[in-house]
């Protein structure tokens, strides 16, 4: 009867040996998952500024640049509180988050502000988000030609435009700036608009309910429904989050929201012709 309480507290010790072996290979295994093979991020860029100079337009391209180049990001949300900017920085913006896309997903997720040139920066995402008071839409331009200049006697010109643009082709070109605009939209939304073209043109902003209803934004959400769309979109369940603005050292001296009633900030510095995709928000209209 010992030897056999004895083979048992024997058998016993064993199983309890195998049991703590087989618990500790599972930790070990796991550290070395965690430690070898990187969990997969999605990447956020908060675009939460006008975009009227070369920095802030660069910072943001990096950004961009930066979520398609780092592998461990398999999909990117832009949470966007802009009025818009400056045309051709706008056009280049659009582009790079294009070129992200047909890399990896993008969800927009509208916070404030939407409008102009900011939402045309996120119709190039997959996916638009808004909240249902978001400002969305003012999809349109806004052009101011240089001050009048006295011509000087020293000054020799080569052409009757070359000091001053014709301001009939001026107003063409800003004509074809705009029905590209539009179209892109029509482009990027393709099947989800449900109001026309000669609508769209009119440049309304509209609340996140009415975007909606209408077929600019996909759905009414948050940033948290962003980044659960944009990991679906990856499909990856287990992912960390990157703040890519701290990630590429984004200055803390960015360029503040510009207020949608300082009309005089296009004006004030103004020698040549400009277009912009920017909500003035001037309540005696342009």
């Amino acid at each position: 009867m010992p030897n056999s309480q004895g083979s048992l507290r024997g058998i016993s010790r064993l199983s309890s040996s195998y049991i703590f072996l087989a618990i500790a290979s599972i930790i070990i295994g796991i550290l070395i998952f965690n430690f070898f093979i990187k969990i997969p991020d999605v990447g956020v860029i908060a675009i939460d500024t006008s975009i009227m100079d070369e920095e802030t337009k660069d910072e943001i391209v990096e950004m961009l640049r930066y979520a398609r180049e780092d592998n461990s990001i398999k999909a990117v949300v832009l949470e966007m509180n802009c009025p818009g900017g400056e045309a051709s920085k706008i056009e280049e913006i659009y582009l790079e988050v294009l070129r992200l896309r047909s890399e990896k997903p993008v969800v927009t997720s509208i916070d404030g502000m939407g409008v102009s040139g900011g939402y045309y920066i996120a119709a190039a995402s997959n996916f638009i988000y808004a909240k249902p008071s978001s400002e969305v839409g003012n999809i349109g331009v806004i052009s101011v030609l240089p001050k009048s200049e006295s011509l000087d006697e020293k000054l020799i010109i080569t052409g009757p435009y070359k000091y001053a643009q014709s301001k009939r082709h001026y107003a063409t070109q800003i004509e074809m700036i705009k029905q590209y605009f539009v179209e892109s939209i029509i482009a990027q939304r393709k099947g989800r608009l449900s109001i026309d073209k000669e609508i769209l043109s009119r440049a309304e902003i509209y609340t996140g309910i009415e975007g909606m209803r209408y077929g600019l934004v996909d759905g009414i959400g948050t940033r948290s429904d962003a980044i659960e769309k944009a990991a679906s979109y990856a499909g990856i369940a287990n992912y960390g989050l990157v703040d890519i603005n701290k990630e590429v050292s984004i200055t803390e001296n960015a360029p503040e929201l510009i207020s949608t009633h300082s009309n005089d900030t296009l004006f004030e510095t103004n020698t040549v012709p400009a277009n912009y995709y920017f909500y003035m928000g001037n309540e005696e209209g342009l």
